[in-house]
């Protein structure tokens, strides 16, 4: 019985169209959680967040060592170049042991972070992008701005696209010391959030060390949430944060001190103050008008670009 002759060339073309389309479909499926997120009730309750599509994969710690142990280490040269002029600190301090920092000397995001995507929980008028992330010059950037590549995405066309990262993938601990050296510009409505997000993806607790409502760059505020009425205590310092400042929390049992370039400005003794892992995030944000009594909108003075720097990133273990 005579077979039918086989065109290899053609068997090939099809089955890269065939890749090509499961690839494709993967994406999609990977894309589509994050648009359900956008206005649904179930997320509703979620504070000025990523959305709730975000998971992370986690590496062994052999594996987190080795790449530690390969990435360059700080010299005196790149941190006498600090584009904040302050140097990032290097090393153990009393009382506290170096266990993450980042002083952003590559040209894109590491494997210690990952980027955020979707539509924020509880926010209709904001969307998550990670190419709104961006690593130059020394700085960690996020930038916000309206974004047409993005409406396809369940972002509105005047929504005012902007990211944030998680040190998930590397590092979350239970108690700490936290440092973040930044300056965010002016523009009504984008909102900045530095902050300590449960490694379980269970909110609450929460423990914002430096956040604002948009309004203006005047002042900071730090929150710590608890409880599933999101019971929150609230803390203010006047600061003009378009200028290079660090930004810190210490963070040990019952207990949260705020720190402004090296000064304590608060403390809050909680018995909620949180007892389990919590990854380190930083993150910008656009409110949909007219969604919260807090936050403000964008305006007609909001620039075009509204973008957030940061220069480096310390954490410290306690004890």
């Amino acid at each position: 019985m005579l077979l039918p002759r086989v065109d290899h060339k053609a068997v090939s073309r099809i089955s890269r169209q065939v890749v090509f389309l499961l690839v494709l479909a993967g994406m999609l499926t990977w894309a589509m959680p994050a648009l359900a997120t956008g206005g649904s009730a179930g997320h509703a309750v979620r504070h000025r967040h990523r959305s709730a599509k975000v998971r992370h994969r986690r590496r062994s710690a052999a594996v987190r060592h080795a790449v530690k142990q390969s990435r360059p280490k700080a010299t005196a040269a790149s941190l006498t170049s600090a584009p904040s002029g302050v140097a990032m600190p290097v090393g153990n301090i009393p009382g506290w042991h170096e266990a993450f920092s980042d002083d952003f000397t590559g040209s894109k995001l590491d494997w210690q972070w990952t980027s955020y995507w979707g539509v924020p929980g509880g926010d209709p008028g904001g969307f998550f992008d990670p190419t709104h992330v961006t690593v130059s010059g020394g700085q960690l950037g996020i930038s916000a701005y309206k974004d047409p590549s993005d409406i396809a995405w369940d972002a509105g066309a005047n929504t005012y696209v902007t990211g944030g990262v998680s040190s998930s993938p590397s590092f979350a601990q239970t108690y700490g010391k936290y440092l973040v050296r930044f300056k965010f510009g002016a523009g009504v409505g984008i909102s900045h959030a530095i902050l300590l997000w449960p490694q379980s993806n269970t909110w609450p607790p929460e423990i914002d060390f430096s956040e604002d409502n948009g309004s203006n760059r005047k002042t900071t505020y730090a929150t710590l949430h608890y409880g599933a009425n999101n019971t929150q205590v609230q803390r203010s310092v006047a600061v003009n944060l378009t200028q290079w400042h660090t930004l810190g929390v210490e963070w040990t049992p019952g207990r949260l001190v705020y720190t402004l370039d090296g000064k304590n400005w608060a403390t809050v003794a909680n018995a909620n103050v949180p007892s389990t892992p919590m990854n380190l995030d930083i993150q910008t944000q656009s409110w949909a008008c007219g969604t919260s009594t807090w936050e403000q909108c964008p305006n007609a003075t909001t620039p075009s670009h509204v973008n957030l720097s940061v220069d480096w990133v310390v954490a410290y273990s306690w004890g």
